[in-house]
């Protein structure tokens, strides 16, 4: 192609640009909200001891609704956890019905998938530790992990 670079068979149509949909961050880009997508540089990388922290928190969360969901799980006055999941829309001759189709999370899979990454990053955290011990770094405080 005159006065390009490179021509259209190889790469040389890549749309380019603000507009173009390829965005600077890559294989997470299309899932990220704007939001998201705005703070995507000062999220912190490599910090086990966040990341056990955060999965604590949503243990929390996930043991607290189970047990809230777990008072009365089948009176249809206790709400905890319902998410809506359908909504179904029907007509028979003239008379017209909406009915929506409300579900819970299920909180045990939930609390144990935590639990076992819980654990996965404690013991990233001991083989970190241990690691720095061995090369003679013993302040006793682990480093995250830096590329």
């Amino acid at each position: 192609m005159k006065g390009k670079a490179r021509c259209a068979a190889h790469g040389g149509k890549t749309p380019k640009g603000k507009h173009s949909g390829n965005r600077k961050h890559g294989l997470y880009s299309n899932a990220l909200s704007e939001a998201e997508a705005a703070v995507w540089d000062a999220v912190p990388v490599g910090d086990v001891d966040a990341e056990i922290r955060m999965c604590k928190v949503w243990l929390a969360r996930a043991l607290e609704l189970d047990s809230a969901i777990e008072l009365d799980p089948h009176s249809s006055s206790n709400k905890a956890g319902l998410v809506l999941s359908e909504i179904r829309r029907s007509t028979k001759g003239e008379v017209k019905s909406t009915d929506v189709i409300t579900r819970r999370p299920d909180t045990i899979v939930r609390i144990n998938m935590l639990l076992g990454r819980i654990a996965q990053l404690e013991r990233t955290r001991a083989d970190l530790i241990a690691s720095q011990a061995e090369h003679g770094d013993t302040d006793g405080s682990p480093r995250p992990w830096v590329d």
